[in-house]
């Protein structure tokens, strides 16, 4: 009886065994998933083309390691290095440098290099606002160069001429002599004494009167200048102005201008006008080609924008 129920105790139930038998066969089911994964660990462990790849990507660290490592450390000065040296020498002091001379440049620009490359191992490029805008200026010279416009054909200029015509326009000039007081040695007598002469002026049928003022220091007599070219002489109120107002072959009343004083006798005047094609051809042609260069620029960083995100403060 005691050994009945020991083994009726000892003996599983059917529910554990179960259990047991549902765990050995997940346990099983995971090694051999394991095993599997080995075996397949193994076996691309074992392929050629993985040990290309590992082999590859170590020799690419290695070859970029030794690049950046040579630009700080290999310093080439090339014969043609040399004799740009030595011609930079003569087109400064008209004659070829000694060899002792050559040698001294040669030897200030290598130590030009130590500094510069190490400078740039330092990073001292990095966040400088004049070597930023070097680097930006060389970058568009090297856009320019690498982008050039073929000749324009007639048509093409002409229609840029047709669309662009108040760009060419020839401003209206004037030709004059003039009569100059001086307000620094007259003083608040000059419009007076311009004024006196004016009325003598009116009757005496000259043109000119070069005599009867003070001396200029600049020309007495004007030949087609513009308004702003005469403002560059006399300021821009008074006389530049109003001398296009003035009827011509008779003197005027007196003029002020920035230096004093003036009685103008206007000879001719010519109207602004907008010239022939045939007139400003070369001008047309340089203008067209610069248009062209910058759409060309603008067309270029627009792309180059593109591809990049560009954050800017809300």
């Amino acid at each position: 009886m005691t050994q009945a129920i020991l083994e009726r105790l000892a003996a599983p139930t059917p529910s554990l065994r179960a259990d047991n038998i549902e765990s050995a066969r997940t346990e099983a089911s995971v090694n051999g998933s394991r095993l599997r994964l080995l075996s397949r660990g193994r076996e691309l462990l074992a392929e050629p083309f993985l040990h290309f790849l590992l082999l590859g990507a170590a020799l690419f660290g290695v070859d970029h390691y030794l690049e950046a490592k040579s630009r700080f450390t290999h310093i080439t000065i090339a014969p043609q290095v040399v004799a740009g040296i030595a011609e930079n020498f003569r087109l400064q002091y008209g004659s070829l440098p000694s060899p002792e001379r050559l040698q001294a440049l040669v030897d200030a620009r290598v130590r030009e290099e130590v500094f510069y490359h190490e400078a740039l191992r330092l990073g001292l490029d990095k966040d400088d606002e004049i070597i930023r805008r070097r680097l930006v200026q060389k970058y568009e010279f090297l856009q320019q160069d690498l982008d050039i416009e073929s000749e324009p054909n007639a048509a093409a200029l002409q229609a840029f001429f047709a669309a662009h015509k108040q760009q060419y326009e020839v401003p209206a000039t004037v030709s004059f002599s003039h009569v100059y007081f001086s307000t620094d040695s007259r003083g608040e007598h000059a419009p007076a004494d311009a004024a006196r002469a004016a009325a003598a002026l009116a009757v005496s049928g000259l043109n000119r009167a070069v005599d009867s003022g003070d001396a200029f220091p600049g020309p007495t007599d004007f030949t087609r200048v513009s308004q702003v070219e005469l403002g560059r002489v006399f300021g821009q109120q008074g006389l530049a102005s109003e001398i296009f107002k003035l009827p011509p072959r008779q003197w005027s009343k007196p003029l002020a201008s920035g230096l004093g004083w003036h009685l103008v006798y206007v000879n001719a005047r010519e109207p602004a006008r907008v010239p022939d094609f045939a007139e400003v051809r070369d001008t047309v042609r340089r203008d067209y080609l610069e248009a062209a260069r910058a759409a060309r620029n603008e067309q270029a960083y627009a792309k180059l924008k593109r591809g990049f995100v560009i954050e800017r403060p809300q």
